[in-house]
C-alpha cells in the first residue's frame, strides 16, 4: 500500500488546478476532479482518481466527500472572473460567481468535515486573488467573492487550529491561464498590454504559481497558517506608456 499522502484537487481540468497536479503527481496520491474528466487525460496519471464534481450542485459536493478517501491536503482553484460593469450586475451572474468562487468551498470544506475526512496535519489551502486589494473595472462581483474566501480561510484556520489543520489562501495578481484568456474577451488587447508593461511582475506563469502550492501544501510550510500570501507585485512608480 502507497504512503504517498492524498491530495485533493479541485477544479483540475484548467490553468492553476490542472498545472499543480502535474507538478505533485509523483510526491502524492491524487484525487482531481472537473466536470468533465476527458480533460484530465492529458496529465497521464497512474496513481491518481478522477471525480465528475460541479461545485455549483450540492448533490455533487456530499458525493465527493463521501467517496474520496482521507486527505491530507486540499486545494480548491475553481474561478470565474466575468467583467460585470455595476449596472449590469444580474442575480444570476452574482448567483453563480457566489457559489463558484466561494460557496462551494464552504459546502465542501463542511461535507469533508463532517464526514471526519481530513486527517491532522492537513493543509488547506483556497486560491484568491489581488482583485480583492486592487480591484479592476467590472470586478465588484469577482473581488467581493475573492473576499469572501480570504476571511473564510482565515476564520476556519483559527477553528482547526487544535486539529493542527492549517488553512492558508493564496492569492495571486494576473495568472496566464483560462481565466485570463476569458477577460481578454471583455478588455482591449492595448488595455492587457499597458497593464504588463505598468506591472511587469503581476503576470506570473501557471507554473510560477503551481511550486508556490506544492510549498503551501507540503510539511515544509506547516509554520504557515491563517495567512493570505501574496503572489506577484503592482508598480508603485508607473513608467510613461
Amino acid at each position: 500500500m502507497s504512503n504517498k499522502k492524498h491530495i485533493l484537487i479541485v477544479g483540475a481540468g484548467s490553468g492553476i488546478g490542472m498545472t499543480v497536479s502535474e507538478t505533485i503527481k509523483d510526491r502524492y496520491h491524487l484525487s482531481l476532479t472537473t466536470r468533465d474528466v476527458s480533460k484530465l487525460n492529458s496529465l497521464n496519471l497512474t496513481d491518481a482518481e478522477f471525480f465528475t464534481a460541479d461545485v455549483l450542485k450540492n448533490e455533487d459536493i456530499e458525493s465527493l466527500a463521501k467517496n474520496c478517501k482521507d486527505i491530507d491536503g486540499l486545494l480548491y482553484c475553481p474561478g470565474i472572473a466575468p467583467v460585470i460593469p455595476a449596472h449590469h450586475i444580474k442575480e444570476k451572474s452574482l448567483r453563480e460567481v457566489m457559489s463558484v468562487n466561494f460557496e462551494g468551498a464552504v459546502l465542501l470544506i463542511g461535507a469533508l468535515l463532517k464526514s471526519k475526512k481530513i486527517n491532522k496535519g492537513a493543509s488547506l489551502l483556497f486560491i484568491s486573488s489581488q482583485a480583492v486589494r486592487h480591484p479592476f473595472f467590472g470586478s465588484s462581483v469577482y473581488s467581493a467573492s475573492k473576499a469572501a474566501i480570504e476571511a473564510y480561510a482565515l476564520s476556519l484556520s483559527k477553528e482547526l487550529q487544535s486539529k493542527k489543520i492549517r488553512v492558508n489562501c493564496l492569492a495571486p495578481a494576473y495568472v496566464e491561464s483560462p481565466m485570463l484568456d476569458e477577460a481578454r474577451m471583455h478588455l482591449s488587447d492595448s488595455f492587457i498590454e499597458n497593464m504588463k508593461k505598468m506591472h511587469p511582475d503581476a503576470f506570473a506563469e501557471s507554473e510560477n504559481i503551481a511550486s508556490i502550492i506544492k510549498f503551501l501544501l507540503s510539511g515544509e510550510s506547516k509554520s504557515i497558517n491563517g495567512q493570505v500570501l501574496q503572489a506577484g507585485s503592482f508598480n508603485i512608480n508607473i513608467p510613461s506608456l
